[in-house]
């Protein structure tokens, strides 16, 4: 399990992902205040679907042959689309809202319901990439890229930069409209560049993060902020703030708990959201010692230093069997077959889709050569018994089911509880090893393996899958 101090590394295998939740987390609250006090709220939730449907629009064309096929050019596309969607989106409830066409609230909401079904339309008719479509559109932060990172930190950077240069301009228009009026004229030029600033970080946050996440950096840092500022400057700041630690205590509990980080962090805003209500109607005294013992709640078991895996027995002159792992994923986790004509014939009935090769065959084997390096002699259960082709997890009846094939000497067991390939450069894996020893169901040995692993050089599911293999596999014994 990743430590407090482990995160905050730059060494740190997933501290863009850190960095970049934490750039969102500060910037789109700054926007989202300005949303919140023009009570245009639900413009947050409405474009970034709009963006969605820029996305899956965009590859759909490119499934027909309007746009070229540009190899690892997928994100590139997807920036394309979601920009051209949210502009045009924000053109056309702009030129509705100057014309007084209907309430605003009816406006948006009609507009979310079309952005919603045109983004399922367009992955219905491009059968082909919906898995791809559907990946950019969960949006996958949590595999930030340096070079994605860095084009984050411009973007997010030059909205930040505006905000700030022209903070007066942007409250004045959005806490009192009538007032701005009487002391500047009309001041249209301000809400354009609002809304612009506002596309700009959607279409973009759309990509990297999804339009769970990017709505909940929007809306709950500044609703959270609301009851708790007593300025308009204040108001912002507090904001920013929040959205800050919200990105940082999610991302945390997200890595800690083995949870997806959107959802992780949406929900956590959501806790804030409530906290802030509460400390509205608790004396002050008793609200400081509730946030001092929350915080010490979210840090402090991260600061402790974990104890060092046991080793692993030198047990070289006994029989190490080796049985195939177990998985309890709850998913097949069967690779995905790149041979056409093995497909065809899968198809067509004469293959067994069975015979297809699995994660579980990839870590076995994997654990059977770094044994054999190891110098320990081992088998396969199966060879001498086919009965004996999986056993419990449980000690004391896998030693039991190993007697009863009059098996000898100890029982090595695997356990996969999670493997996610949630992109090509890391794979997300907890798993469970036992060491048994048969004649009792004493254990020897045992140790969880939870981490993300690394598989930068993997082009794709399967190769990712073979190196987090590896890896698992000398890692565990370290």
């Amino acid at each position: 399990m990743s430590t407090f101090l482990e995160i905050l590394s730059p060494s740190y295998l997933l501290f863009p992902a850190l960095l970049g939740t934490v750039i969102m987390g500060l910037v789109c609250p700054m926007v989202g205040s300005y949303l919140v006090l023009r009570r245009t709220v639900f413009l947050g939730l409405t474009l970034p679907e709009i963006a969605a449907a820029g996305v899956a629009f965009t590859f759909w064309t490119q499934q027909i042959g309007l746009l070229p096929q540009i190899p690892q050019g997928e994100h590139g596309l997807a920036m394309l689309g979601s920009l051209l969607f949210t502009f045009l989106g924000m053109g056309i409830l702009g030129f509705l809202e100057q014309r007084g066409k209907a309430a605003a609230e009816g406006r948006l909401a009609v507009a979310y319901a079309f952005a919603g079904a045109l983004t399922i339309l367009f992955l219905v008719f491009n059968p082909a990439g919906q898995i791809e479509v559907l990946d950019l559109l969960k949006g996958e932060v949590i595999a930030l890229s340096r070079g994605e990172l860095r084009l984050l930190f411009i973007v997010f950077g030059l909205v930040f930069v505006a905000m700030l240069l022209f903070r007066r301009e942007f409250l004045l228009t959005s806490f009192d409209r009538d007032l701005a009026f009487l002391l500047k004229g009309r001041q249209v030029i301000w809400d354009v560049l609002l809304y612009l600033l506002a596309g700009l970080i959607i279409a973009f946050g759309v990509i990297m993060a999804g339009p769970l996440l990017l709505f909940g950096f929007l809306v709950l840092p500044a609703l959270a902020a609301r009851p708790l500022a007593r300025g308009m400057v204040g108001f912002v700041a507090l904001a920013c703030v929040i959205g800050a630690l919200m990105a940082f205590f999610g991302f945390y509990l997200s890595v800690t708990i083995d949870l997806p980080l959107g959802p992780t962090d949406v929900a956590l805003g959501c806790a804030i959201l409530f906290l802030a209500h509460l400390l509205r109607v608790v004396p002050k005294t008793l609200a400081s010692a509730m946030c001092v013992v929350l915080a010490m709640i979210l840090v402090f078991p991260g600061c402790a230093s974990a104890p060092p895996p046991a080793p692993f027995p030198d047990i070289k002159e006994t029989v190490l069997w080796l049985p195939r792992p177990r998985n309890s994923t709850n998913l097949t986790l069967i690779l995905p077959e790149n041979n056409p004509l093995r497909s065809i014939g899968e198809m067509a009935g004469k293959i067994s889709p069975d015979t297809r090769l699995t994660v579980m065959d990839l870590l076995r084997e994997q654990l059977r050569q770094e044994l054999a390096r190891k110098g320990f002699k081992m088998s396969q259960p199966e060879q001498t018994d086919k009965r004996l082709a999986s056993f419990p997890f449980n000690a004391e009846s896998a030693a039991t089911a190993a007697r009863q094939g009059n098996l000898t000497g100890v029982l090595f067991l695997s356990d996969i509880l999670r493997w996610g390939v949630d992109s090509k450069q890391f794979v997300s894996v907890i798993a469970d090893f036992k060491l048994i020893r048969i004649s009792d169901g004493a254990t020897l040995w045992q140790r969880r393996y939870q981490r993300a692993v690394p598989t930068p050089s993997a082009t794709n599911i399967g190769q990712a899958s073979s190196d987090a293999a590896k890896i698992v596999a000398r890692d565990i014994f370290l």
